[in-house]
């Protein structure tokens, strides 16, 4: 059966033109997505809006967390100095740390870059010259490095910010000089080290006064979910239970002052007859009933939103809540293990560079001339368990005694290993000599003796050339 063509009247036609065009339209400016869009409000680290985040870090412990748990973390094990580096060398840079508090101001000085946007460690430093010029780490005097102090971006001007305008310069786009609020006081970058919240693109950094994103301008509306969530369902608690009674003539009594007045005595009353008593007495006239509000659910919703604010924060929540893993055989230990990885990367990428500048310093004002030695590790937040660290000592002695036993290395070679590592404390630099004594009499003696193997010469060689 073959069907014939119909002509549509001008009715008809346009009823399928209209419907065209409604199908057309969905999907472009006539869906509601369209007009959904981005819009940075807040703006929390411009200047003058300090205010509410001293609020939040003040008053919230969810914000406040987030703002000192990764700098907490990135400086809770710090490091270690390794590599050829004489004991007492070792010694005397620890000592200064110390003394400067390096890890605690470095600890700072990161909470107000994440808070604020950007923070600062100054450094003070004698090398001759005035805090406005360069510092010239070559004329830093014995001493010199005489203390450190970590401050937020609101004690910096944000008045006449020239950068550096030199693209062949390793500063370029960044201040080449800070003043200070309230003083004269002008500093040149190199005498400061800067910690950065959330980098922003040059043109946003310039109009933020060449400073960076406070980390609480991402987290704000999951902050806000997340607090918001809590406060309500601590409020609904109060309302599980509702009292509903029932008054003839009650608009009666709006409508003056006096029946508002018995109105509020005659319930006030009954609420201390029914706290005191568990009774309520009522007028025939009135009914009484009470409602119980359930709240199925709301232990789905917070738990929804403490995820999407740990997601925000980029801490698990196991780190930062303190909750325990959900699902089956779940422990938690795979992201806290992840999280702990971020942390390394994190250490090696912001605060290397940083510690690198500060070492050399550090080892000039301490009168040490060569300071390419100066190597150091992050120790990591993962700590093995008994049984893994044996493990792991098991395999260094097995990997020693191989290398002992092809002459590779020395005895006082493992012997300093040992005591850097803590394996054994009570390893003394006597101990030490006196094991490298031994071992230069025994290679002179196979050389008396015409054991003259190049690897007994190589050892013997490098074991004076360390020496002097």
């Amino acid at each position: 059966m073959t069907g014939k063509a119909k002509i549509l009247t001008d009715d008809e036609q346009r009823l399928f033109d209209g419907l065209e065009n409604l199908v057309a339209q969905l999907g472009t400016e006539q869906d509601k997505r369209e007009y959904s869009n981005f819009v940075n409000n807040k703006q929390l680290s411009q200047k003058g809006n300090e205010v509410e985040l001293n609020a939040l870090y003040r008053t919230d412990w969810v914000g406040s967390k987030i703002v000192d748990i990764i700098p907490n973390d990135m400086t809770r094990e710090w490091r270690i100095f390794t590599g050829d580096i004489d004991p007492e060398t070792i010694k005397r840079l620890t000592d200064l740390e110390n003394h400067l508090m390096l890890r605690q101001a470095f600890n700072e000085a990161h909470k107000w870059a994440r808070l604020y946007g950007t923070g600062f460690l100054v450094m003070s430093i004698d090398d001759g010259q005035t805090p406005d010029k360069p510092l010239n780490i070559n004329t830093i005097k014995p001493g010199g490095l005489r203390f450190i102090k970590a401050i937020d971006r609101h004690r910096i001007s944000h008045r006449d910010v020239q950068p550096v305008i030199d693209p062949l310069n390793v500063n370029y786009g960044m201040p080449e000089m800070y003043s200070f609020v309230e003083t004269n006081t002008r500093i040149h970058h190199s005498r400061m080290l800067r910690f950065d919240g959330i980098k922003l693109p040059f043109d946003e950094f310039r109009r933020n006064d060449y400073f960076s994103d406070s980390v609480m301008a991402r987290l704000y509306d999951a902050l806000i979910n997340f607090t918001g969530s809590t406060q309500g369902v601590a409020s609904m608690i109060y309302e599980s239970n509702v009292d509903i009674i029932k008054v003839k003539g009650l608009m009666s009594y709006l409508q003056s002052a006096e029946g508002e007045t018995l109105l509020r005595k005659r319930f006030t009353m009954a609420k201390l007859l029914k706290s005191y008593n568990n009774m309520l007495l009522l007028d025939n006239e009135e009914e009484f009933a009470q409602k119980t509000n359930t709240f199925a659910g709301l232990n789905d919703i917070m738990l929804t939103q403490a995820l999407f604010l740990s997601g925000a924060s980029d801490v698990p929540a196991t780190r930062l809540l303190g909750s325990s893993a959900s699902g089956l055989n779940a422990t938690g230990e795979g992201d806290l293990k992840n999280y702990y990885d971020n942390i390394g990367a994190n250490q090696i990428l912001d605060y290397k560079p940083k510690l690198d500048y500060f070492d050399i310093i550090m080892a000039k004002s301490l009168g040490l001339s060569d300071t390419d030695d100066l190597a150091y590790e992050f120790v990591s937040l993962f700590q093995m368990t008994p049984s893994e660290k044996a493990t792991m000592e098991l395999n260094n002695a097995q990997r020693d005694a191989i290398y002992l036993d092809r002459n590779v290395i020395t005895e006082s070679i493992v012997a300093k290993e040992l005591r850097q590592n803590d394996t054994y404390t009570n390893i003394t630099d006597e101990y030490i000599a006196e094991v490298e004594e031994y071992e230069n009499e025994g290679f002179e003696e196979d050389l008396i003796n015409g054991s003259d193997t190049d690897t007994t010469t190589n050892q013997l060689t490098t074991q004076r050339e360390d020496e002097s």
